[in-house]
């Protein structure tokens, strides 16, 4: 999951060059899915810091899957 977790900062930090900032258009960036909650809470405080995207979310959809979303504050 580390190149999803570089591909959402290289699409950041791209919307933060542009000017116009990727967080802006959405509340929401979806990250990945995982087995257990805590991969998805680790994977979620590794996420690169960005002043629009300071939090994460581990949502569970079903036995041992958990989605991780950015969140806009």
């Amino acid at each position: 999951m580390k190149i999803k977790s570089v591909l959402v900062g290289a699409a950041l930090a791209a919307g933060v060059v542009a000017g116009s900032g990727v967080a802006s258009a959405y509340d929401q960036v979806y990250v990945g899915n995982y087995g257990t909650l805590a991969g998805c809470q680790a994977e979620g405080s590794n996420i690169a810091a960005h002043p629009d995207w300071t939090e994460y979310r581990c949502d569970e959809i079903g036995p041992e899957s958990f989605d991780l979303w950015l969140v806009a504050p």
